[in-house]
């Protein structure tokens, strides 16, 4: 297999489990040099351990609550340090957080944790990385969004904090898109349902054929910004 992203730099939140993880897997296969961010330590570790085969450098942690105040600037401190510039930032780490039919049958506090993780948190991160990414090659974003979260879905029940969030995350990849071009490409990305945590053992799909759609997109061309993908292919907001 001829690596695809030899000594690309990547910063992925949600590293530590389901569809982080496996981009995680599957681009230090491709010899990235991932810079993986989640909450639980222990299970940084473990991937840093299963990864560490790859080379000393392929993949670094940082444990860190991305809604915590000072998390963009940890993060990009941690980079800059690292590597000095980043070529692909990947907005990855999402929640969901009940399964009811409308906002009233949600707890109190749903929609605003749901927007803290899925929105504001990729939102300053994504800021925070600006004068990285700009020292980077081919400089991407990734906001990893949800197909639950498109128009169309839009007008269903069920889950309401988490397509709203999801729906709002993708206009920031379109506004993001249009102010920062043609300097840095910035995508949705919709990994599909698969089991996970959040996606439940039920979903038809596996992380890994979403990791495996993340790769394809990060490989496009570099002057396709502002759209949003699944499996490599396009698909609508």
């Amino acid at each position: 297999m001829e690596p695809l992203l030899t000594g690309r730099r990547i910063l992925l939140t949600g590293a530590s489990r389901g569809v982080g993880l496996a981009i995680a897997r599957l681009f230090v296969k491709h010899g990235a040099l991932v810079l993986g961010v989640a909450r639980d330590a222990r299970r940084l570790e473990g991937v840093a351990a299963e990864l560490s085969p790859a080379g000393a450098d392929a993949f670094s942690w940082l444990a860190l609550d991305l809604t915590e105040a000072d998390a963009p600037q940890k993060m990009a401190r941690a980079v800059s340090e690292r590597w000095g510039a980043l070529d692909i930032l990947i907005n990855n780490a999402g929640v969901q957080l009940s399964d009811v039919r409308g906002f009233e049958d949600e707890p109190t506090g749903t929609l605003e944790r749901s927007m803290a993780v899925n929105l504001y948190a990729p939102f300053y991160a994504s800021l925070a990385c600006l004068p990285l990414l700009r020292k980077g090659h081919e400089p991407r974003m990734l906001q990893v969004g949800s197909g639950a979260g498109d128009f169309e879905r839009m007008k269903s029940t069920g889950i309401p904090s988490y397509r709203l969030s999801k729906w709002a995350l993708h206009g920031l990849a379109m506004l993001l898109a249009a102010q920062l071009a043609p300097e840095i490409a910035v995508n949705a990305f919709d990994p599909g349902w698969v089991k996970t945590d959040l996606g439940g053992p039920k979903a038809p799909g596996t992380v890994d054929e979403a990791a495996l759609g993340a790769l394809k997109l990060v490989q496009l061309p570099f002057s396709v910004t502002g759209k949003f993908f699944k499996d490599g292919q396009e698909i609508s907001f």
